[in-house]
C-alpha cells in the first residue's frame, strides 16, 4: 500500500528530506508541498501549493511539518492528529511547548507523532531512548545539542577568534542564522532538553523552567584560562536524577580530555547517557545541515509507514504532567569587565583581577542563577561551570598566577 504524503515547508530540512527520498525511494516523496512565500524562487519542476487545506482537508496518510513558526506548526500538527493522521515534525520550539497536549491528541484520535529531527539533527537519540533504554534506569544525560554554538566555541579555541568573529564565520558557513540569538543564548538547547528529558526520565519540564545560559558572553580571557588548564569550554546540557528529583541546566562548561565531549567539534552534536544496565553510552553526529536533519525526517517517515510510535516507556502508562526541576548546586567561574558587575551573583566570594577581567569562583544554586539572569545579562557576565573537571583551588591558583590585584 502506498502512503499519501503531505509536506509543510520546503526550507533547508525539507529539501534535505526531499533529496534523500528522491534518490533512495521516490515512493516516499510528498504528493503535496505547501509553502508560504509566493515570491520566493523555487524549483519550477515541483508543484507547490499555498493553501494548507490542500493537506489538512485532503485524505493524506502522513503529514510532515517542517516550518519555522511554532504557532503555525502547532495548528498544522494538532489538526492532523485530530484527523487521526501520522505526523512527523522537526519543530523543537513547538514540541517543547505543547508535548502534553499533543500526546493527548495522539491518544484521543489514534494518530501518531514522530519528531526525531527536533533534538539532535542526525543523531537518532529519541528513538534510542525510546527503544534501547526501555526498562533501564537512566541517571544522567549530558550533551552538546546545538551545532551553531559548538562551531563558534571551536573557532574560539582553535583559531583564537573573538565571539563576534566566530559568529560571523558560522553565518558565512551556513551554521548560524542571520539572527543567531536562539543558538548562542541557549534557547534552542533548552527546547531540546525538555524533549529529551521526557523520553529519558518520563518528566515534562517546560524549557522556561530550565537554567539556560548560552555562549553569548564567553570572553577570550575565559578561553585563555581554559587552555592554560588543558581544558575546553563546551555548551553542555545536563539532566541528572537523584533521590531529590530531576535537575536540569544548560551553561558553558569546562570539559577535560578524559571526557568524550572534549573531542566534539564544529557543527557536531553529542549525547552521553548513564544508566543502570548499560553504564555510559556515547552518541555523536552532525547537529546541523540539510542532509543530516533531513535524514532523520526520512527515517521517521519509514518508521511511520511501518506503524512505529513512541512508547514513552519512562511514563509508565501515567498521564504526562508538567513538573518543575529540582534545584542543584553548581561551582562556577564568573568573570566581568568590572568588579561591581560581579556582586549581584557571587555573594561573599573573593574577586581577583587578571588578564583585564575580574574573576570570582562561587558555588550557587540553579534556582538562584535563574533569579539573577536579568543581572547576568545586563552586566554581560561570563559564567562557566567547573563540572567536577577541576578543583576550585586549581582554577584559583591559575588565575592568581596571572593576577595583578586582589580586590577583596
Amino acid at each position: 500500500m502506498t502512503n499519501r504524503i503531505g509536506l509543510f515547508g520546503f526550507g533547508v530540512v525539507g529539501q534535505g528530506y526531499y533529496e534523500i527520498a528522491k534518490n533512495h525511494r521516490p515512493a516516499l516523496l510528498p504528493e503535496t508541498i505547501v509553502v508560504q512565500n509566493k515570491n520566493k524562487k523555487r524549483d519550477h519542476s515541483l508543484q507547490f501549493s499555498f493553501d494548507p487545506k490542500d493537506i489538512l482537508d485532503d485524505p493524506c496518510d502522513i503529514g510532515i511539518e517542517l516550518i519555522s513558526d511554532p504557532a503555525q506548526a502547532y495548528d498544522y500538527v494538532s489538526s492532523l492528529l485530530k484527523s487521526g493522521k501520522k505526523v512527523i515534525s522537526a519543530n523543537k520550539k513547538m514540541l517543547s511547548a505543547h508535548l502534553p497536549a499533543l500526546l493527548e491528541l495522539e491518544k484521543t484520535y489514534g494518530g501518531s507523532l514522530l519528531y526525531e529531527a527536533s533534538a539532535a539533527a542526525g543523531i537518532p537519540i529519541i528513538t534510542c531512548l525510546d527503544c534501547h533504554f526501555a526498562g533501564d534506569d537512566i541517571s544522567k544525560l549530558q550533551g552538546i545539542l546545538n551545532g551553531s554554538s559548538n562551531y563558534i566555541l571551536t573557532r574560539l579555541f582553535q583559531d583564537d577568534l573573538s565571539l563576534q568573529e566566530a559568529v560571523k564565520l558560522a553565518q558565512e558557513n551556513g551554521f548560524a542564522e542571520a539572527d543567531p540569538t536562539l543558538d548562542i543564548n541557549g534557547s534552542d538547547v533548552s527546547s531540546k532538553l525538555t524533549i529529551l528529558s521526557l523520553h529519558a526520565f518520563g518528566r515534562y519540564i517546560p524549557e522556561g523552567e530550565i537554567l539556560t545560559i548560552g555562549v553569548q558572553h564567553v570572553h577570550a580571557a575565559d578561553v585563555a584560562l581554559a587552555k592554560s588548564l588543558g581544558l575546553k569550554i563546551k555548551l553542555i546540557a545536563t539532566a541528572q536524577k537523584d533521590k531529590e528529583g530531576l535537575n536540569l541546566h544548560i551553561l558553558p562548561t569546562l570539559v577535560g580530555d578524559n571526557d568524550p565531549l572534549f573531542l566534539v567539534e564544529n557543527e557536531y552534536n553529542a549525547a552521553k547517557i548513564t544508566s543502570q544496565n548499560l553504564g555510559e553510552q556515547f552518541f555523536q553526529g552532525k547537529g546541523a545541515g540539510s542532509l543530516p536533519t533531513g535524514a532523520s525526517v526520512y527515517a521517521d517517515l519509514t518508521k511511520a509507514e511501518k506503524g512505529y510510535g513512541y512508547s514513552y516507556d519512562k511514563l509508565n502508562g501515567k498521564k504526562i504532567t508538567t513538573e518543575l526541576p529540582q534545584a542543584a548546586s553548581l561551582e562556577v567561574i564568573i568573570s566581568a569587565d568590572s568588579p561591581d558587575a560581579l556582586h549581584p551573583v557571587i555573594g561573599s566570594a573573593s574577586i581577583h583581577q587578571a588578564n583585564g577581567r575580574y574573576w570570582a569562583i562561587s558555588t550557587v544554586s540553579t534556582a538562584e542563577l535563574i533569579k539573577r539572569l536579568p543581572a547576568i545579562e545586563a552586566n554581560k557576565l561570563s559564567i562557566v561551570a567547573l563540572n567536577n573537571t577541576i578543583s576550585e583551588d586549581n582554577v584559583l591558583a591559575q588565575i592568581q598566577r596571572q593576577e595583578t590585584v586582589n580586590i577583596s
